[in-house]
């Protein structure tokens, strides 16, 4: 693979997302590429990626490694579409050997081998090798692994037919932080077909695979009754919806839909007044992983092979959550049908979350996943003659629990106790 094959896939985050979120892609502990390198907070952790590098290259021999090292770093620079400043490509073989023999490590389980403030930091270290701009390029890690298969004789773990595809998903899902990505089937299909960027594009790969369900929605019938047509024309339909707290005051109800292998993350639904939407756990490590994933789709777009964007399921999830949630009220209302699982402080920093990944979501509003589902819940808002609409309101209002329905029946029987008063009473003097 030469240069030109490579091109630059290690984009830099723009200046914009980034303000928005710094917290949510800023590396915390380890840099890994040209980006961050240099940062005060990831500082300490050079003399123990030296130490690393060290250890992986005592895998290969007693003997000169410049040669390999040269052929596993080939190109490499020339991947990243930012400026790289004064990263060299000594730096760039640190960072691979490190993350190379991190790996190499977890799967030994060679704890004992791991000093203290590794191992006090392997939590921040993983979430920080999933960060967008804080990658390496995959074929260097898979240089860097393929050379230590050659030198692999005996190993009671890895053998020549070890692949570092399977070992990454491994790392990544083996402790449950992607848990609500419902990543039930940890493996790659089609991982050959286009080469995989880096760590957190076989990461994006994994969870898209696992979640592509039943696609985007047509349209539905959502009531019985002949005088709930639709009488809204598409041209002046809108293209957003209201949040979840006024949706419900307007008579549609919300549904947790359970993941399994036929619920899919990205499969939300609206049929029958009802949307159906996965629950979804947020705390600060979904935050991270979550945001870093539609940046990446954000970065790198998408198309269908005819020169038209497709726009990705992560960005049209962030789209429909973004819409779903403007304040705390909407999470309250998500968060009281299950859907949304809030591990975090408070319900606010749920809408801020997703309401300042919703500003940098550059989308063609009208051709996301769900654009089909926003627009069946618009006609439902806005057709007058739905009967079942002004139905589910008064429900809603009225019959939210046994004391709203017994204080509607007493008023109900004093209506029919005072017209029925007042009709013997009419009869009476008519008599009289």
């Amino acid at each position: 693979m030469n240069a030109m094959e490579i091109n630059t896939f290690v984009v830099q985050l723009p200046t914009y997302m980034r303000d928005a979120n710094k917290a949510l892609f800023e590396p915390r502990v380890v840099s890994i590429g040209p980006y961050h390198h240099g940062h005060r907070s990831t500082g300490n952790m050079e003399v123990h990626k030296d130490r690393f590098r060290r250890s992986f290259l005592q895998r290969l021999g007693n003997v000169s490694h410049q040669d390999a090292i040269d052929r596993c770093i080939e190109g490499a620079l020339q991947c990243y579409s930012g400026s790289i400043g004064m990263y060299t490509a000594e730096m760039l073989t640190r960072d691979g050997c490190f993350v190379v023999e991190l790996l190499l490590r977890w799967n030994e389980g060679r704890e004992a081998h791991v000093d203290n403030h590794i191992r006090l930091m392997s939590n921040c270290i993983y979430y920080d090798l999933l960060l967008v701009d804080n990658q390496i390029p995959f074929f260097v890690l898979d240089r860097l692994f393929n050379e230590f298969l050659k030198h692999v004789n005996g190993h009671p773990i890895f053998n020549r037919e070890s692949n570092l595809v399977n070992l990454f998903i491994r790392f990544f899902n083996n402790a449950g932080q992607f848990s609500w990505a419902n990543l039930e089937v940890l493996n790659l299909p089609h991982a050959d077909d286009q080469p995989i960027r880096h760590l957190l594009d076989l990461q994006y790969r994994l969870v898209i695979s696992n979640n592509m369900g039943i696609g985007e929605q047509g349209r539905c019938n959502n009531c019985s009754f002949s005088l709930c047509i639709d009488v809204c024309p598409v041209a002046t339909m809108a293209r957003g919806i209201p949040g979840a707290n006024e949706l419900e005051d307007n008579g549609v109800r919300f549904h947790v839909k359970e993941l399994d292998q036929h619920v899919k993350l990205f499969d939300v639904t609206f049929r029958d007044k009802t949307i159906g939407i996965p629950r979804f756990e947020i705390n600060f490590g979904s935050k991270i992983l979550l945001a870093n994933l539609f940046a990446h789709e954000q970065a790198n777009g998408g198309g269908n092979g005819a020169g038209v964007v497709v726009v990705g399921a992560v960005t049209s999830y962030v789209v429909l959550m973004n819409a779903l949630i403007n304040s705390r009220e909407d999470v309250v209302v998500l968060q009281r049908k299950r859907i949304v699982d809030n591990l975090l402080s408070n319900e606010e920093e749920v809408a801020s979350f997703f309401n300042e990944l919703g500003r940098c979501a550059l989308v063609d509003v009208t051709n996301h996943r769900y654009t089909a589902m926003f627009r069946d819940v618009n006609s439902y808002l806005r057709n007058r003659l739905n009967c079942c609409k002004y139905c589910a309101i008064f429900s809603l209002k009225h019959c939210k629990n046994p004391l709203t329905c017994l204080s509607l029946l007493g008023a109900i029987m004093l209506l029919i106790f005072s017209c029925t008063s007042m009709i013997f009473a009419i009869l009476k003097y008519a008599r009289g």
